[in-house]
C-alpha cells in the first residue's frame, strides 16, 4: 500500500480531526469552565465538531474501499495541510493545550484549528470534487472563523451552527 492521499484517506483523516476537535473543544470548555461565556463558546464548537464527524462518517461510507484517486495539486496540498501540528497524531491539539493561559490564546488556537481543518476541507474538496456534505462542512468551519474573529475583535457572542445570525439591522432576537 502506498503513502499517496487518496480520497478515502483525506475522509479519514477529516473524520479523526473532527473527532479530536471535539474533544479538544469539550477540554477548552472544561478548562474555562469559571467563564461561562467562553465555556458556552467552546461546548458550542465542541457539537459543531461531533455535527462534521457524522457528516464526515456518511461520506467516508459512500466511498468504495478500493477507491485509489491519481495524485493531483489539490491532494498534494491536503497532504501537505494533514501533516500540519493539529493532524499529526493523538495529541496534535492537546500539545500545547498546558500553554493557553488566557482567553485570547484559547480562541486564538481555536481559531488556528479552524483555519487549518477549512483548507484541508476546501483541498480535499476540490479534490473529491462537488459534495453537498463537504460543501456544507466548509461553510461550517468558514462561519466558526468569522465568529472566532468577531469575538477575538469585540467579545460578540458565540451561536451554535443551527442558529442564524441576524442581520446587522434587526431590531432584535
Amino acid at each position: 500500500m502506498n503513502n499517496q492521499l487518496t480520497v478515502r484517506k483525506a475522509l479519514e483523516v477529516a473524520v479523526r480531526t473532527e473527532r479530536l476537535g471535539a474533544v479538544f473543544y469539550n477540554k477548552l470548555a472544561e478548562k474555562f469552565k469559571d467563564d461561562g461565556e467562553i465555556r458556552d463558546i467552546f461546548a458550542t464548537l465542541a457539537q459543531d465538531e461531533i455535527g462534521h464527524f457524522k457528516q464526515f462518517n456518511q461520506l467516508l461510507a459512500s466511498i468504495p474501499e478500493d477507491e485509489d484517486a491519481a495524485r493531483n495539486e489539490a491532494l498534494a496540498f491536503a497532504t501537505l495541510l494533514a501533516q500540519s501540528a493539529f493532524f499529526i497524531g493523538e495529541d496534535g491539539l492537546d500539545r500545547n493545550l498546558g500553554e493557553i493561559k488566557t482567553r485570547e490564546d484559547a480562541l486564538e488556537k481555536a481559531l488556528q484549528f479552524e483555519k487549518d481543518t477549512w483548507g484541508f476541507y476546501v483541498a480535499a474538496k476540490d479534490a473529491i470534487g462537488r459534495s453537498t456534505a463537504l460543501e456544507a462542512i466548509i461553510e461550517a468551519e468558514q462561519r466558526h472563523m468569522a465568529k472566532l474573529i468577531s469575538y477575538l475583535i469585540t467579545g460578540a457572542k458565540m451561536r451554535g451552527l443551527d442558529d442564524e445570525v441576524p442581520p446587522s439591522n434587526a431590531s432584535g432576537s
